[in-house]
């Protein structure tokens, strides 16, 4: 029986330019999260391995003032003070208050493994995410309270939308709770996705990251605030989701394969990437972030050796066309022969690309001139895989989940 998919063809119009990646911090950090627009200098905090940088607000000298323990998350707190979450596992894991004016940490609680914290503007509430012990919270950053729905759980990601909160499990259990009343009351989606980083957009979809190598690896959307999730692409080794101030959705990856690394662009209605790589020193992103005060639209990433960013990358974003053609691809599941169909009255000349779930080229052939191929699924080794056909002539060019060979 026929599988029919419907594939919206891809109109290249703009090549890859720009793409000028700029350090922004001292060099050689391993940066983890950065918070701009801190206390009444707006210093920027990055958050690294070892501590904070912070900027004297004033221009671009830094300053390091390292605690031995990994800094994940900087919040606001005061006129003077950010809040900071640190941890690895040792006695000193816990929420600090930072100093901006003479760099010294204080203490606010002790949690082991802390692993995230953020805080809601809708309820006024800090929380502080662990790894094996759940979910803290507070209202004045001092005294802090476990969340009981969350206890025995570990926490590992967490965002918001109003009154929508959504917190992720990684550990042990993988599961995705969220709650509609702002913390009130909390369930567990019915889709068990390990998912490891996620973020809400402005609009209010959410999307989120199953990283590693595996075969449901990759990004997945949730368009009811956390409630079920559903695939959106499968790729190994994507590490963290994130948002430019126009709402484009930007993808990491940390140590992936060379066919999907470091930044990029993910375009929802083609289902396609563009990659932003040029210059960009290190590909192995932790977090994406934008300024809000900045007026031209700029990507901050926290990589492995320092946090750069970019503000010329709308030049090399993809331009499509909106006409609409089909392509079918039977039988699905496959294990004899495998028929990719599609529109081709001109006979146009194309190249068939079959990509496994890694972004490996497994299949190419070259001059496609008629509207049907038939391939052997027995080159194939067991697995789902992605058809991409390429227009030689207009470079025109569509790319969707393939099938299952069985």
């Amino acid at each position: 029986m026929k599988t029919k998919i419907t594939i919206l063809f891809m109109l290249l119009s703009i090549s890859v330019l720009g793409q000028n990646w700029t350090l922004y911090g001292p060099a050689g950090i391993h940066a983890n999260n950065i918070l701009f627009g801190a206390g009444n200098n707006y210093n920027t905090v990055i958050c690294t391995d070892s501590g904070v940088c912070v900027d004297n607000g004033v221009g671009a000298t830094w300053n390091t003032a390292n605690y031995g323990l990994p800094v994940w998350d900087a919040v606001p707190y005061d006129a003077n003070h950010v809040l900071v979450g640190m941890g690895d596992g040792s006695w000193s894991d816990g929420v600090y208050s930072f100093d901006l004016s003479n760099n010294t940490y204080s203490v606010m609680e002790w949690f082991a493994f802390t692993t995230f914290l953020k805080y809601c503007t809708s309820n006024n509430t800090y929380y502080a995410g662990t790894r094996y012990n759940g979910l803290y919270s507070s209202t004045d950053g001092i005294t802090w309270d476990t969340v009981p729905y969350f206890q025995g759980k570990g926490c590992t990601a967490m965002d918001f939308f109003g009154q929508h909160i959504v917190v992720t499990q990684e550990t042990n259990i993988f599961a995705t709770y969220y709650s509609d009343d702002g913390g009130v009351s909390w369930n567990q989606s019915p889709s068990n996705i390990p998912i490891h980083d996620l973020a809400f957009k402005a609009n209010g979809l959410l999307y989120g990251v199953f990283t590693g190598i595996s075969n449901s690896s990759g990004l997945y959307l949730s368009s009811d605030f956390g409630h079920t999730w559903g695939f959106e692409y499968f790729v190994d080794n994507m590490n963290t989701v994130g948002y430019d101030v126009v709402g484009n959705i930007f993808t990491g990856f940390h140590g992936a394969l060379p066919t999907f690394e470091g930044v990029a662009i993910y375009d929802t209605a083609v289902g396609d990437f563009t990659f932003l790589n040029n210059n960009l020193p290190n590909k192995n992103i932790n977090m994406f972030n934008f300024n809000p005060i900045l007026s031209s639209i700029t990507i901050f990433a926290c990589t492995d050796t320092g946090v750069y960013f970019c503000n010329d990358y709308s030049t090399a974003i993809k331009e499509y066309s909106a006409s609409n053609a089909t392509m079918s691809v039977y039988p699905n599941p496959a294990s004899g022969r495998i028929t990719v169909e599609f529109e081709n009255p001109d006979s146009e000349p194309f190249r068939l690309a079959v990509y496994d779930i890694h972004g490996k080229i497994v299949y190419s052939q070259e001059n496609i001139t008629t509207s049907k191929t038939v391939l052997d699924a027995g080159i194939f080794a067991a697995g789902t895989f992605f058809c991409e056909l390429t227009n030689l002539k207009t470079q025109n060019r569509c790319r969707r989940k393939l099938c299952a060979i069985k």
